[in-house]
């Protein structure tokens, strides 16, 4: 994608409502159930430290993407200066140079590009050439690529695509079954009960998948900057449902109607930590597509700044949600689903209808976003195994004609799009769906995966000495002479320490035994 283009570039606070909308999608609806199962002392702690956690390895993400910029551009750089000092400049290496990281490519292909302008090999920050750069969009995949042996590629390989497979499916269940709740009430707690003649409600839940499919589908073969509107209009929506939640919750609390400060902190439950702890990973979810939604930012300087806004304001919603909630509801009343707590208490019926179609609302959004994330991951993991490497995966793709870059689009989209629709089709039971995306495949894309790209990152770029390669850089590239030459990263990570690698790999060690251990206890 040629992320220079303006037309596809937004605010900081555009790119605040994509992230803050990607983090508070399904989990948001469970983690309230979760945590007044678990208990408001336990539950506090460990929200509060799967945040932070959360956050570091988000800021390892944005490392690793500029990271890996800074090793290709000097790559690059240095493929020149042997092409030239070899005499062999010729109308067969200037193509291949062409092909390199370092030019714009079609806007289908999310490859790693060296610069903003064509031909450049440094961005240009403050006045500075800086080797650093996340103007370009690129995904994990390419990420692991670059950074893993072959090993760690196909772990990681298995890992992304159970996660984002899963999220799909999980979202693909819950928006058509939630209609179905809406328009045809279960009389019982029957599976299937007859809705409308001949039609029974599961009939009807999958008259509503396809319909959902075929919608958001739609945009699972464009690209995250065709949702903007739909994002604003979600984040409106998704507000005014938090906050009505909240004021229902602290009105009943006012009415006597919940638990007293005293019964709250009595009660505690260690042994639904685990699922506690599957429910906040999947809460704090955004990192499988931080690339995508960073790079369009135009002020790359306040991308730190977005980033810790945005999980900041999610966990100020979720510990005030959860808090009241665990005062309004008892452990053994209070529903998985939060919203349909609402639909039990006198709630107004234009309010109980509002909360109860949140969940479309939310999950409707979060839909294509996911989908094209695991769309440009399936095009790069494939591409790279049949062309052998991401240098010709980069080369391939640099000389398609827009409608085969297009077709490739819509191929891999459908890829992305047809499996969780199927699996959402012929069931409605995602309990193992979520538990396996939740507290495997999620821990390993959340915490392992970004911890391991940035120890990997650090060892290369130490292998480097970017102070050398800075000043051959400058002696044998086009960058401009006259401004100096950053080697800093800016973009680095402010828990650079290699404590906080270690600690974070610990940590999730730690919770993967827990959880196995707990489940299967």
């Amino acid at each position: 994608m040629v992320q220079s283009n303006v037309a596809n570039e937004y605010s900081p606070i555009t790119g605040f409502v994509f992230i803050f909308n990607l983090i508070v999608g399904a989990g948001a609806l469970t983690i309230p159930h979760s945590f007044v199962q678990t208990g408001l002392l336990y539950g506090s702690v460990l929200l509060a430290l799967l945040a932070v956690t959360s956050y570091i390895t988000a800021t390892f993400v944005v490392e690793c993407i500029a990271g890996v910029h800074a090793l290709k551009t000097l790559e690059k750089a240095k493929s020149e200066e042997n092409v030239k000092s070899s005499f062999r400049v010729s109308d067969h290496t200037k193509e291949k140079r062409s092909e390199s990281p370092g030019l714009n490519h079609d806007e289908a292909v999310p490859l790693l590009v060296e610069s903003k302008e064509e031909g450049s090999t440094a961005a240009h920050l403050d006045g500075k050439n800086c080797i650093f750069d996340i103007s370009d969009k690129t995904e994990l995949a390419q990420l692991a690529q670059r950074l893993f042996n072959r090993q760690g590629l196909h772990a990681f390989s298995a890992c992304v695509v159970i996660y984002l497979y899963g999220d799909l499916a999980i979202y693909a269940v819950a928006v058509p079954k939630s209609l179905r709740e809406m328009i045809c009430p279960r009389p019982s707690r029957e599976s299937v009960w007859v809705c409308y003649g001949s039609l029974d409600s599961y009939q009807v839940y999958q008259i509503f998948v396809i319909a959902f499919a075929v919608i958001f589908g739609a945009f699972a073969m464009g690209d995250v900057q065709k949702t903007k509107l739909m994002q604003l209009i979600t984040t409106i929506i998704r507000h005014t449902s938090f906050g009505l939640m909240i004021v229902l919750a602290i009105i009943g609390i006012i009415q006597h109607q919940g638990r007293s400060l005293k019964q709250v902190l009595a009660y505690e439950d260690p042994t639904e930590i685990s699922t506690f702890l599957g429910v906040c990973i999947y809460s704090f979810m955004c990192h499988h597509s931080i690339p995508g939604l960073v790079a369009p930012i135009a002020n790359k300087k306040k991308v730190r700044k977005v980033l810790l806004g945005a999980f900041l304001a999610v966990f100020i919603v979720y510990i005030i949600l959860c808090g009241t909630a665990a005062f309004r509801f008892t452990p053994e009343e209070i529903h998985d689903v939060y919203t349909l707590n609402f639909l039990d208490h006198h709630t107004p019926r234009i309010e109980a209808y509002f909360l109860n179609l949140f969940p479309v609302f939310t999950l409707s959004a979060n839909f294509p976003l996911i989908a094209i994330t695991l769309r440009e991951n399936l095009m790069s993991l494939f591409q790279e195994r049949t062309l052998g490497t991401s240098t010709a995966v980069e080369g391939d793709c640099g000389v398609d004609a827009p409608s085969r870059a297009s077709g490739k689009r819509y191929y891999y989209g459908l890829a992305a799009l047809i499996p969780p629709v199927l699996i959402a089709f012929f069931t409605e039971d995602v309990a193992l769906l979520v538990g396996i995306t939740g507290a495997y495949a999620g821990l390993g894309i959340q915490w392992i995966v970004p911890t391991c790209l940035v120890f990997a990152l650090r060892q290369q770029l130490d292998q480097v000495k970017l102070s050398q390669a800075g000043a051959f850089l400058m002696e044998n590239s086009d960058v401009n002479p006259q401004a100096p030459l950053s080697t800093h990263n800016p973009f680095s990570s402010p828990f650079h320490h290699k404590a906080w690698v270690y600690s974070v790999l610990a940590l999730s060690i730690v919770f993967l035994v827990l959880i196995t251990v707990i489940r299967l206890i």
